[in-house]
């Protein structure tokens, strides 16, 4: 369950179109109270409605202070979070968000990097081209998008520092410029740092280029903006704590499902290991994890689950529900 100590009341300061299908909103703070510094990479929970939250990526310059600007794609497969922030979110709204968490960080080991964005994956890895131009780094920014007019951010990037920097290439456009991985990730080597972000077949093909290109499997940084597969796996046991109540996950239902269906009320809100909303604690066995909302550290730890989507490793998972 979300802790309430670490969501804000924000107030949407402003709304604008960015490209086909993609609307930038910035928030401000509601109260007095400084917004929390948000580093490269960095995402807040978005709680669109009573029973929707979802997972935005900051784009701002991180120097930017006192203000979070997200952008969000009107994507076909919605399932009600961005089609109601395109439809509801109007300026001057006031809303509740989560503090900025970061799983996708930079490495700044002074090492250099290449961004590799796909359409609306342009957004954590903007505010990273930002840093590594604060900072010196010597970096590559790509954007791949199917059509032109899906490109968001293109004017601000090309009025900004690392406009040389940036490469646009569009699916429909002219071959020489579409993205080529043999000479746009040529150069690649031990200190290089590879960062892709975008729809999951997007990362699958890149994560394959940097591998061909010879990065280092420690050095390619990815975020997707959803989790593996919900359902599939081995059945398993899970145990309530509170009552003793014992229940088999088949494999093709969801540690959640099962509860829910046998009457153990449990909160939800993304479904995919995304919001956090369903993060339960572990009291024993240990879980596959399957959620992009913790961080590698913190699932290292096997002490809590989202129930949503993760499965278990062990025969028996006991949580304290």
């Amino acid at each position: 369950m979300v802790d309430p100590e670490h969501t804000m009341e924000a107030r949407i300061r402003r709304v604008r179109y960015v490209a086909y299908d993609i609307v930038s909103v910035e928030l401000e703070s509601a109260t007095s109270n400084e917004l929390p510094t948000a580093s490269a990479g960095s995402h807040v929970d978005v709680h669109v409605s009573d029973k929707i939250v979802r997972q935005y990526s900051v784009c701002n310059d991180p120097s930017q202070l006192g203000y979070y600007r997200l952008a969000i794609l009107n994507d076909p497969g919605s399932r009600g979070g961005s089609r109601a922030i395109h439809e509801t979110f109007r300026e001057g709204m006031i809303v509740k968000i989560g503090r900025p968490r970061n799983n996708f960080g930079l490495v700044e080991d002074g090492g250099r990097a290449i961004l590799l964005a796909g359409g609306i994956g342009i957004t954590p890895l903007l505010s990273m081209a930002y840093r590594l131009q604060a900072i010196g780094n010597d970096f590559d920014f790509h954007l791949c998008v199917r059509t032109q007019d899906r490109a968001p951010f293109v004017d601000e990037i090309s009025a900004s520092p690392f406009a040389p920097r940036f490469r646009l290439h569009v699916d429909d456009g002219p071959a020489e410029q579409q993205f080529q991985p043999e000479l746009d990730l040529n150069g690649v080597c031990s200190s290089t740092s590879i960062y892709i972000c975008g729809p999951r077949g997007f990362i699958d093909f890149a994560v394959s280029a940097a591998r061909k290109a010879g990065c280092l499997e420690d050095r390619i940084h990815t975020e997707s903006f959803s989790a593996g597969e919900v359902k599939g796996g081995t059945p398993f046991t899970v145990v309530a704590s509170r009552s003793g109540r014992r229940f088999v996950v088949p494999g093709d239902k969801s540690i959640a499902s099962v509860l829910e269906e046998n009457g153990i009320c449990v909160e939800l809100s993304c479904e995919q290991g995304i919001c956090g909303t369903c993060l339960t604690r572990v009291v024993a066995g240990r879980p596959e994890h399957r959620d992009s909302f913790q961080t590698d550290a913190e699932k290292q730890r096997n002490d809590r689950i989202t129930i949503c989507c993760s499965r278990s490793l062990s025969e028996e998972l006991v949580l304290d529900v």
